[in-house]
């Protein structure tokens, strides 16, 4: 099996362009390379006169706002998720005269063109849909009013906390990044301690995505940072001593220095990583680190996945998706019209939802039923926190990149 090289000049441009916007004009204030001590205060989101004339604090009727939306003609939107292309057919079919200009980027690269765009007085984009890069999103854009919250009331008052209350986007689901195992080799999950990755016999059979190229990895390895009294914790009922940090600052961050000495297998995509583990007839499959939906690529490829959803101290940290309206839209109506669909609108049926209604993926409300036996409510995620994220990045980052 093919090990990457563990670090890359193109992963490291990567990941700083998440944290540096200094070059799209926001070096003042919260911005350029985030804080390596203290902790930066989130704001509630910023009054906007755009956003109160076109009535992003409203619920509007589906009528009113289609009557409104074909009068735009349009709608585009920045999405991390080639399954909006699935949403694009739906909404087109349900609002004819309305045409949806699907482009698909990176969570990333969204949160570069958007600040570089809005530096420069353009409007392309109308929704958002992506996740949060190590806060950068959140703290960077979110903040400061580059992007702008919508959730109608008829349906938040259907949704889970702590996203129904939310600052910053509207989350219609959450993902994970979990343990999958080969489960033709393995009929019971064989890890169900984060610590066993780190053992002699795993050494060489566990996979990941860089962490210098994908944040989401990234921001996994900030919640064993942020929770190292869990991670301390789980050491000890693992191997029934107390742990030695080895000079590391606490227990997430030896975590992360014994995986990645434990001859840790890095790849450039979760598809890879699901593609290696699942293959059938294997006598010692390696285990990977992927996000949770990649079980639905696994189902229609005829992989042999399972995921490990009884993990100690946790099965791991929320990941959730986010949904925006671009400051300035240029279709605002619109804008509102697809958010709606892509949440299921006000009674959870709407097709815009059913892409992202997949196994590995909760519904962020309790009208719409997730296709695993478990509930998001009952699955054990540590919070994901953004403020924390942004203000611990580069020295996580630092850490990471001195144990290659």
């Amino acid at each position: 099996m093919k090990r990457k090289k563990r670090a890359s000049a193109v992963g490291m441009v990567a990941l700083l362009a998440m944290v540096s916007l200094t070059a799209c004009g926001y070096a003042n204030g919260p911005g350029g390379s985030a804080p390596s001590s203290g902790k930066t205060a989130a704001a509630e989101p910023p009054k906007s006169a755009w956003a109160e004339k076109v009535g992003l604090n409203k619920t509007e009727t589906v009528d009113e706002l289609y009557a409104k939306a074909k009068e735009e003609g349009k709608v585009a939107i920045y999405s991390m998720s080639g399954r909006t292309a699935d949403v694009k057919k739906s909404f087109e079919a349900k609002y004819p005269g309305i045409k949806v200009e699907d482009y698909k980027l990176s969570s990333v690269d969204i949160t570069e063109k958007i600040s570089r765009e809005h530096s420069a007085g353009v409007n392309n984009a109308d929704v958002i849909f992506t996740k949060d890069t190590s806060g950068s999103f959140s703290m960077e854009l979110a903040q400061k009013g580059v992007v702008h919250t919508y959730i109608p009331e008829d349906i938040r008052s259907k949704m889970i906390e702590p996203f129904k209350s939310q600052k910053f986007g509207f989350v219609p689901y959450v993902e994970a990044r979990g343990i999958f195992y080969n489960s033709e080799t393995y009929k019971t999950p064989p890890i169900a301690n984060w610590w066993d990755l780190t053992t002699p016999e795993w050494k060489g059979r566990v996979m990941m995505s860089d962490p210098l190229k994908n944040s989401d990895t990234m921001d996994l390895f900030l919640a064993f940072v942020q929770n190292a009294e869990d991670m301390k914790t789980s050491y000890k009922e693992k191997f029934g001593k107390d742990i030695e940090l080895n000079g590391s600052p606490n227990a997430g961050y030896e975590f992360l220095r014994r995986l990645i000495k434990n001859d840790l297998i890095l790849q450039n995509s979760g598809g890879e990583i699901v593609g290696a583990i699942g293959k059938p007839n294997q006598a010692k499959p390696p285990v990977g680190i992927a996000v949770t939906s990649k079980l639905r690529e696994g189902q229609e490829q005829g992989l042999k996945l399972g995921a490990s959803y009884d993990m100690k101290p946790r099965v791991s940290h929320a990941e959730p998706a986010l949904l925006f309206i671009a400051d300035q839209a240029p279709h605002p109506n619109a804008a509102k019209l697809l958010i709606r669909w892509m949440a299921g609108e006000a009674d959870g049926k709407a097709d815009g939802f059913k892409p992202f209604n997949v196994s590995g993926s909760w519904p962020a409300r309790t009208d719409i039923k997730p296709k695993d036996d478990i509930t998001l409510e009952k699955l054990n995620l540590w919070k994901y926190d953004a403020e924390f994220d942004y203000d611990n990045l580069m020295k996580v980052r630092e850490f990471w990149l001195k144990q290659q």
